[in-house]
């Protein structure tokens, strides 16, 4: 249920929510002993029962260590005797910075152990959000062992440096206060306005615009890129025989701009057609990126057909690609980052001849249907 205080920050604050969310969890944590306590059980849970127990933390919000490379600024610090042993990320929709997880899982690694990175995200973001968190690890080639469950966790990893990521919701955490907080009923009223706060944050209702989102003119820049490499991206895989869209047109609506694309040269290529572009909607929901593949079952697009064909290739190479409440197979084209606009354009065609392969391997018999064309 809405409340005075979740009212406010949606209306007026909404760019800042996981600030406002962080102020008051740590808020809570340093004032109740209740919720303190609640704390320290979930992040103690994490710990296997040979590794020695966390020791009582202190916590501190927004602060900053200095590394060769930059400077980190995790939303939570948690302090013991002994120096830094916890980071806490809170996270609604942002997507982490380029520091997040590795540098900060390092700084942690030079800290007395056992240490923790624990990323709070919305329920709604938990498999994509752990998803990306472990591509992240995979890429920089950090291995890690997989820890058994542990009680409000959803899942946790000890990383070669002996450091722990672990991923939970914001549902688990201040489930866990609560717990601990039965007969505080000030402290349960602002855990009350904390969940309602979150609850907005997760929700799809119409957040009220700020002026400086609407003025933000990198937003339709980041658009207008993005149409750009797309375009970019199919003209140079059209013309290694990659892709080819005879008879087939751009589409878009409020959802999507991009268009329908055959791989191969030709008709009698056989291969399922693809829609390729950027597609709001699955940014939101997954974040990662704004480029897809879509492979829809009712339009010739062989959802199924696609989803087999790439399923080994897509394991493999810790692709996103997965179906969703719609009967499509999505395909997530990753954009390097920190590249100028060539290297992107290569990645994007990279990936698109990599499918394109996959399918070559064994040759689709059935024919696309040509009702979209």
């Amino acid at each position: 249920m809405p409340t005075i205080f979740s009212h406010i920050i949606q209306k007026n604050f909404s760019a800042q929510y996981e600030d406002v969310a962080t102020d008051a969890l740590a808020y809570l944590i340093k004032s109740s002993p209740g919720a303190h306590r609640g704390m320290m059980k979930l992040l103690r849970g994490l710990l296997p029962g040979l590794v020695p127990e966390l020791p009582e933390l202190r916590f501190k919000t927004q602060q900053a260590a200095q590394k060769e490379e930059g400077t980190i600024r995790p939303d939570m610090w948690g302090f013991a005797e002994s120096g830094t042993r916890v980071f806490v990320e809170n996270k609604f929709w942002a997507g982490l910075t380029d520091n997040q997880p590795v540098a900060y899982l390092e700084e942690l690694a030079k800290c007395a152990q056992p240490s923790i990175l624990l990323v709070v995200a919305p329920k709604a973001r938990e498999h994509t959000l752990w998803s990306e968190l472990q591509r992240r690890l995979h890429r920089e080639d950090i291995k890690v062992s997989h820890d058994p469950s542990a009680a409000r966790i959803c899942a946790s990893v000890t990383t070669q440096h002996g450091s722990i990521l672990a991923l939970t919701t914001w549902e688990n955490v201040l489930s866990a206060l609560e717990d601990e907080t039965v007969g505080e009923q000030l402290v349960r009223a602002d855990l009350d306005q904390l969940r309602a706060l979150c609850d907005a944050a997760d929700s799809d209702a119409f957040t009220p615009v700020s002026g400086e989102e609407l003025s933000n003119q990198r937003t339709p820049a980041l658009i207008l890129q993005m149409s750009s490499i797309v375009n970019a991206a199919f003209q140079q895989a059209k013309s290694k025989g990659i892709l080819n869209n005879d008879g087939l047109l751009p589409q878009r609506d409020e959802e999507r701009i991009g268009r329908y694309a055959r791989f191969g040269r030709g008709k009698e290529q056989k291969l399922p057609i693809a829609w390729i572009g950027i597609h709001f909607r699955l940014w939101r929901k997954h974040g990662r990126t704004p480029l897809w593949v879509v492979y829809h079952e009712d339009a010739g697009g062989q959802a199924r057909v696609a989803e087999a064909q790439l399923a080994s290739w897509a394991s493999a190479k810790k692709v996103l690609a997965l179906n969703d409440e719609d009967g499509r197979h999505v395909v997530a084209l990753d954009i390097p980052a920190h590249e100028e606009e060539p290297r992107v354009v290569e990645a994007i065609v990279d990936r698109l001849q990599e499918m394109f392969d996959c399918f070559n391997a064994n040759q689709i018999s059935k024919p696309p249907d040509s009702s979209n064309e």
